[in-house]
């Protein structure tokens, strides 16, 4: 087994802004499953909070993927976007400015630090709480940013994300399964509706894989860097993988709408 960029321990956010900032003007083409993730989660949203809101944050909000199914659904008098990279910010603005009548602030940071500012109608986030060390913490403090009867509408991953990977490196991100989301969470907000999914992307090479996962940022979480002999063994492992597709990598995820 070779060592793999992602590693299971504490996140390195300072690495983490790093990837994603390198990221950030290939991830769109290739971000295919967290687009997909971002209709979904709004849809789910749309069974059960109003499409009118006074005021909207959204953690973790990357190139606008959500923020652009967001706006296109719902409307707010206030919102405010936040990230680790704040060379999105302007992009943000361009998405909120083609709304009329809303009131945008970008904060940049970790969402597990930052100042929440004023209580929310909503707060979003979409494939950003793998990244959060502290979930009971999280949920705690989602809840104190909240106004009574506030939502909370998340996505992430669960555990069979990458799962070939995993099987050939035998490590991988610490995804948190939507089992023990659902725990902490369950602490402070009531569920209003959970879904979960397996997708699957296919590709020529085994290398394609680990390109994909890098202008993706997916990659975020350890400085480790291959040599020759660990992609040759590398792509050597993946052919027990390989279909008359190609090789696959799975997707595992998840959304989640909850109620303060």
């Amino acid at each position: 087994m070779i060592q793999t960029e992602i590693a299971k321990h504490i996140v390195n956010k300072d690495l983490l802004q790093k990837r994603f900032r390198c990221a950030s003007k290939t991830y769109d083409k290739h971000a295919v499953v967290q687009k997909t993730m971002a209709g979904v989660l709004v849809d789910v949203a749309l069974n059960h909070i109003p499409k009118k809101q006074n005021s909207m944050m959204e953690l973790g909000c990357g190139t606008g993927l959500l923020t652009r199914e967001i706006t296109e659904c719902f409307q707010a008098q206030d919102y405010t976007a936040n990230d680790l990279v704040p060379e999105v910010e302007e992009n943000i603005r361009q998405i909120i400015g083609q709304k009329q009548n809303i009131s945008f602030q970008f904060q940049q940071g970790d969402a597990e630090r930052i100042d929440m500012g004023n209580k929310k109608d909503v707060i979003w986030s979409g494939a950003t709480i793998q990244w959060i060390e502290d979930l009971d913490a999280f949920f705690a403090r989602m809840h104190a940013s909240l106004n009574d009867q506030g939502y909370l509408a998340i996505s992430s991953f669960d555990i069979d994300n990458f799962l070939e990977v995993k099987a050939i490196t035998g490590i991988g991100i610490d995804y948190k399964p939507m089992h023990e989301v659902l725990m902490h969470a369950g602490k402070y907000f009531r569920v209003l509706e959970s879904e979960s999914w397996h997708q699957k992307l296919w590709f020529k090479q085994p290398r394609e894989v680990l390109r994909h996962m890098r202008f993706t940022g997916v990659n975020a979480v350890s400085a480790t860097k291959w040599g020759k002999a660990d992609l040759e063994n590398f792509n050597l492992d993946y052919e027990s993988f390989k279909t008359e597709e190609g090789y696959p990598l799975t997707y595992h995820p998840f959304v989640l709408v909850l109620q303060k």
